[in-house]
């Protein structure tokens, strides 16, 4: 690879993020290198429904990559996609829990996979188009606090921190959508906002698409309301702590999912949707990429505002989180990412 300048994979999607981060970077003089993950199930069963990988994404891609002028990659790698995420995934659901899959995916597969890819090209860097920023090594906030996705970012190690960047974290949304349309990129900079998990299929919940995928069940049990069996269900991984839509139980007022028993398949019930707020609660598998303060702002979901609270270390790999304030739903198996400011500090899986 002797006589070629500053060499950057740039994970593209197809989406306008990554399209952006993949023009910004040949601006700055990089020679860019995109790399797409291809994680479509080999079987037409299923890969016909997935609601990623499509037409639509692949034509999106060729565009940027022939309006650039840029070396492109396809890189296969469902095996490793099922083995680390899609299996782990079921499992949790199987088990009456709620995993969120591109926490799992991002430092298992998306970035261990392409940070061994732009090695072997010899790049300094991977950019991709998230909306994070990374300062001194440290992972921050991105400035479009709207689209911030540094929460699915928490289980990253610091040797793969070194060696990101997120070209589009300093942005808004609107700036990257005006600067890909202006560059002619029309099929990214037009595409609608994808807020499917990547492996889901059409008209059918991502736990569903997994039973069908791994041909098994979870287990069946009973609706329990005040103590009493109200109805029957065939699968607890079709439900999630705070629910209410789905139920197909007849109370006559709002019913939401409080607890969910993996060992006996029964769904506890409530109708005080104040009964869903919890202050307490364990994170294991712990991630650390900074000092974990007593104090700092936790995070449950994706799109849950993060609240204050405090933090006690129980051992190298959990802690125990009091809330100042109760939050609704908080369900095992989700992340709880800690923030030190806009500083990332960490996170791990509700217990």
């Amino acid at each position: 690879m002797g006589g070629r300048g500053k060499i950057a994979v740039v994970a593209l999607s197809g989406g306008v993020d990554s399209s952006a981060a993949a023009a910004l970077l040949v601006d700055s003089g990089y020679e860019v290198i995109g790399a797409t993950l291809r994680m479509r199930h080999p079987d037409p069963e299923f890969s016909e429904r997935q609601t990623c990988g499509v037409k639509a994404d692949f034509d999106a891609i060729e565009q940027v990559v022939s309006t650039l002028k840029i070396q492109h990659f396809y890189l296969d790698r469902y095996p490793e996609f099922e083995k680390s995420v899609l299996r782990p995934a079921w499992n949790e659901y199987a088990a009456g829990r709620t995993p969120n899959p591109c926490c799992l995916c991002n430092p298992r597969v998306k970035f261990g996979e392409l940070i061994k890819f732009a090695a072997e090209q010899g790049a300094s860097m991977l950019a991709t188009g998230h909306y994070a920023r990374l300062v001194n090594g440290r992972l921050l906030r991105g400035c479009d606090r709207g689209k911030d996705q540094s929460y699915f970012l928490y289980g990253l190690t610091p040797e793969q921190l070194r060696f990101l960047r997120f070209p589009v974290g300093e942005m808004d949304k609107s700036e990257v959508k005006k600067y890909a349309a202006s560059l002619g990129l029309k099929l990214a900079a037009g595409k609608r906002e994808s807020q499917d998990a990547c492996f889901s299929s059409d008209g059918e919940c991502f736990a569903e698409t997994l039973r069908r995928l791994f041909g098994t069940e979870s287990a069946g049990g009973d609706f329990i309301y005040d103590g009493k069996t109200v109805g029957h269900h065939n699968g607890i991984h079709r439900f999630t702590i705070g629910q209410r839509k789905k139920l197909n139980v007849a109370l006559g007022v709002p019913a939401y999912v409080a607890k969910i028993d993996g060992s006996t398949g029964q769904v506890e019930l409530v109708t005080d949707e104040a009964l869903l707020g919890r202050t307490a609660f364990e994170v294991g598998d712990l991630n650390l990429q900074g000092e974990l303060p007593e104090r700092c702002m936790i995070q449950i979901r994706y799109r849950t505002p993060a609240a204050p609270g405090t933090v006690e270390r129980l051992s190298a790999s959990r802690v125990a989180v009091r809330l100042d304030e109760p939050l609704r739903a908080v369900s095992p198996g989700q992340a709880a990412v800690f923030y030190d400011g806009e500083m990332l500090v960490g996170g791990g899986i509700i217990q």
